[in-house]
């Protein structure tokens, strides 16, 4: 919406209010919540009637005459009664409407007038959300936290819109302090193909949680970058893929909701085979049909007193998830003989998942939601969507917390290997087999190369030797793993023997692709020197591999019993690296010790 003019006096022109009738139409849109596939709200759009249809060429014109309050006035009058012959289920709201910073402070919007034509028409201002327009800005910031304030007292919900579109919004943010955030289309247009904004979105997605404030992504267009937004955490979202504006609100299609949920299963289920999902976890809790009145769910709350919610079913699909504390708030523990609405299991607190979906994910995924439902239960279905049971807040978070602790290893942020705690796992799985093969790699003079090369270089040194570790990987048995302990320290777990041909070959390679670690007068004498001093020696960095199996062990190896011997070996090829100035490998075999 663009910057308003001043409102000419007198009456506005024909092409705007024909009488009282105001010459334009509404139309709107969702806003959805991508998890649920429930809609979130309704943006209200405005259209014109008559010889100026377009919204843009609307506003332009009526900006260009002088009549931009009469046009806003025209659209909330023309959407309030159109809200107003919605049928019941579809007036709920909220609805989300565009104020521009001139009409938001005027006085005949922040008036009686406004409040009087919500009340004529059956409409609290708790069903709005007034959308501030980042596009346009406050010159005053003391102005925009009063009216901000202002309007929230009255019960309106507060939206920025178009954020990331001006160069006023972090100073609008911070001052209107809004329910929600809508990103504007420009940083989600072809979000997928630039990281730039991937990175921005991302850190706005963790400030919104922050603040408890929802932000919803406008202008999604494709596929690629509703995928992308989900994976940054994106959980409301409008747009021409979910649905086009239309004269009354709608749902998306089924198609789209299939495919959505298509999206989120890729993005949450289990990412690596020892992932634990969620499926585990599901208990029954008590089901009613959804159309139960409301006398049906106190008995059946009272049967059970140790049951905290029921779930509505319609067959076997989930409807909402009804808690007792929800219930007898609302209810009272009446037996009218009435049907709670399905609002009572509102869209932000019926999540459902499948039973595939990893638990870590879900939890995270959980507390996402707003605050009023983010410890509701979460309902779990099978892939056919047919209801399973139901996790609670307090199960999932100790169990996520547990399996986080446990999966933990330490990885390296300079290699992204397995740390100390895999690499333990591995050794302790390794030692109850027939056969294995404990490898410990490090670097020779690796401290003496720091001091010459500084360890931005040192840093290098060791990306190289786990890059060409991992590659080696295909060398050596299936299912042999590689950890990075820490520093030049590095171990290869394999459930078998390894023949002395590979690890030589490991060697080999390790010498023969190190050139790009040093200096070019380094490369040309063969090594290097801690300083500069006249007949300090050369010195190369060299891969020593201390190799252990079942022969230099005792038949029920203790994990303690493979360090000592390991620490034995270590030093010993270590000595034999640094008389040969070339990568060594020394296997521990029973005539070694």
């Amino acid at each position: 919406m663009s910057l308003p003019s001043p409102s000419k006096p007198g009456p506005p022109p024909p092409w705007l209010w024909n009488g009282d009738e105001p010459r334009v139409a509404t139309v709107f849109q969702p806003i959805v919540d991508l998890l649920s596939g429930e809609v979130l709200g309704h943006e209200v759009l405005s259209r014109g009637l008559g010889p100026v249809e377009s919204p843009n060429e609307l506003f332009n014109r009526a900006r260009v005459e002088g009549f931009t309050y009469e046009l806003e006035r025209a659209c909330w009058t023309a959407a309030v009664r159109r809200i107003a012959t919605l049928p019941e289920e579809q007036r709920h709201g909220p609805f989300f409407f565009n104020v521009s910073p001139d009409v938001l402070s005027d006085e005949r919007f922040g008036g009686a007038a406004t409040l009087e034509l919500l009340r004529t028409h059956g409409l609290s201002p708790r069903q709005l959300v007034l959308e501030i327009t980042e596009r346009s800005t406050f010159e005053d910031t003391e102005q925009l936290r009063m009216l901000a304030r202002r309007y929230a007292e009255q019960g309106f919900g507060i939206a920025l819109d178009d954020f990331g579109a001006g160069h006023s919004g972090l100073v609008t943010l911070v001052h209107s302090a809004p329910d929600f955030i809508k990103l504007d289309q420009a940083l989600v247009r072809d979000i997928h193909l630039h990281t730039y904004r991937q990175h921005l979105v991302k850190s706005l997605v963790t400030f919104a949680q922050r603040v408890d404030a929802v932000l919803i992504a406008e202008g999604v267009e494709t596929w690629n970058e509703l995928a992308v937004l989900l994976r940054l955490g994106i959980r409301h979202a409008q747009g021409y893929l979910l649905a086009r504006p239309a004269n009354a609100p709608q749902r998306p299609g089924a198609d789209f909701a299939e495919r959505c949920r298509e999206a989120i299963r890729a993005l949450h289920h289990r990412e690596h085979e020892d992932d634990e999902t969620v499926g585990s976890m599901i208990i029954r809790p008590p089901c009613a049909p959804s159309a139960s009145p409301a006398v049906e769910l106190d008995r059946l709350f009272r049967r059970t007193p140790g049951e905290d919610h029921v779930v509505l079913l319609d067959g076997e699909q989930p409807r909402a998830v009804v808690t007792r504390r929800s219930f007898y708030a609302r209810w009272g523990g009446t037996s009218a003989d009435e049907t709670p609405a399905l609002s009572d299991g509102s869209p932000d607190t019926l999540m459902v998942v499948e039973d595939a979906t990893a638990i870590t994910a879900l939890a995270r995924m959980a507390m996402r939601r707003p605050p009023e439902s983010v410890y509701d239960p979460v309902v779990v279905t099978d892939a056919q969507g047919h209801f399973l049971g139901t996790v609670t807040m307090k199960q999932l978070i100790a169990r996520a917390s547990d399996l986080e602790q446990h999966a933990a290893t330490g990885a390296h942020p300079l290699t992204d290997l397995p740390g100390s705690r895999m690499i333990e796992r591995w050794i302790r799985a390794a030692l109850q087999g027939s056969a294995f093969t404990i490898i410990y790699g490090d670097l020779d003079h690796f401290e003496t190369y720091n001091d010459r090369y500084g360890f931005l270089q040192g840093d290098r040194v060791i990306r190289h030797t786990a890059n060409l570790l991992s590659e080696c990987l295909h060398l050596l048995p299936p299912g042999s793993h590689l950890g990075h302990v820490g520093g030049d320290d590095f171990v290869l777990v394999c459930p078998e023997g390894v023949s002395p041909e590979v690890l030589q070959k490991l060697c080999q390679r390790f010498d023969a692709e190190k050139v790009p670690l040093y200096g070019p007068e380094d490369l040309r004498r063969g090594g290097f020197t801690a300083n500069d001093a006249p007949g300090t020696p050369l010195v190369p960095v060299t891969l020593s591999l201390a190799a252990v199996d079942q022969r230099g062990l005792s038949p029920s190896p203790h994990p303690a019993e493979l360090s000592a011997v390991a620490a034995s070996l270590r030093k010993k090829v270590k000595a034999l690296s640094g008389e040969s100035h070339a990568s060594t490998f020394l296997f521990q075999v029973p005539d070694a010790k």
